[in-house]
């Protein structure tokens, strides 16, 4: 069983998202978003990180989405429901933590207009070329949480990359997977959420948003596969030492022998060019040594770590 959820604005509508995972969080939690960590995902609903800030490319794709629905419907030749453009939630009545915000419902071909008969469309706008039979896995994740919450068996796909081109393949719902799906997210919310349980971390931007401070003069002790990475690191630093001081030559090469020459043919076409260029930089050393108060105003202290190989 699910609820449906219709809100007065989007500010209600992200605040109830606060209060479970959303269709778009699943993908991290299974480990399948290469975009980000169940740690990280993790700190952001915990409140140790600040929400995501919407982005020139959010927003857009947000606002793209009745293009994208309205070239799905031209193709597709379905109904697209218009009065589900407002952001809504399904909630799920036994796991009101499984909430799920489509982008629109449809209406299934030549079956009567009923709620058993609808179908979840989901809207993407990318600059990258998507296979259809080899859809991200994000997006997979998010159309079948869709689907399993909101108790649909039909769904759709429908993407517009970088303005020029459109695509758009139909999703049935996948019973064995949603329930493979749901299960992991509903262990991430008990223990990972109510639980207080921190999720491994996986990569360095894990690491540094952990430890963004090493602890004082803690050493630890390599062991033997760490000791075979360091070789290998040398290695590769080595051979891209040579190859740099090989460009390096090349490039000087090039540029003696363009001389005062600003562009570099070959049968008319063009091969390289050495153009002049102006920048103004500011001087902090200078602004420092000469205002120094106003330097101190602004100057802003950031945390970094930096890794040396010895």
């Amino acid at each position: 069983m699910r609820t449906r959820l219709q809100f007065k604005n989007r500010e209600e509508w992200l605040e109830a998202r606060t209060q479970g995972i959303g269709a778009s969080e699943v993908a991290t939690i299974v480990g399948l978003n290469p975009y980000e960590t169940p740690y990280q995902l993790w700190r952001r609903k915990m409140g140790m990180d600040a929400p995501k800030q919407e982005t020139f490319a959010m927003k857009a794709g947000h606002y793209m989405e009745e293009a994208v629905a309205r070239f799905f419907a031209d193709e597709s030749g379905v109904k697209v429901i218009d009065s589900t453009a407002p952001d809504f939630m399904f909630i799920d009545k036994n796991k009101p933590f499984l909430r799920v915000s489509p982008d629109r419902l449809y209406w299934l071909p030549n079956m009567p207009k009923n709620d058993d008969n609808k179908g979840i469309l989901e809207c993407k706008t990318t600059q990258k070329q998507i296979d259809p039979d080899d859809l991200p896995k994000t997006w997979f994740c998010q159309v079948q949480m869709n689907l399993g919450v909101a108790h649909y068996e039909h769904g759709a796909l429908a993407w517009l990359t970088a303005g020029r081109e459109f695509g758009y393949v139909n999703i049935d719902f996948a019973p064995d997977f949603f329930e493979w799906l749901s299960g992991e997210v509903e262990k991430f919310w008990v223990d990972n959420i109510l639980g207080k349980q921190e999720p491994d971390i996986v990569n360095v931007d894990d690491v540094l948003k952990k430890f963004a401070r090493p602890t004082d003069g803690k050493a630890i002790e390599a062991d033997s596969e760490i000791i075979a990475h360091i070789l290998k690191l040398r290695d590769a630093r080595k051979a891209i030492a040579q190859l740099e001081e090989q460009a390096k030559l090349s490039e000087d090469a090039i540029k003696l022998f363009l001389a005062d020459a600003e562009t570099l043919t070959q049968a008319g076409e063009t091969l390289a060019t050495w153009k002049s260029t102006t920048s103004a930089r500011l001087d902090t050393k200078a602004l420092k040594a000469d205002m120094p108060d106003i330097y101190a105003k602004y100057a802003k202290e950031s945390i970094s770590r930096r890794f040396l190989l010895k």
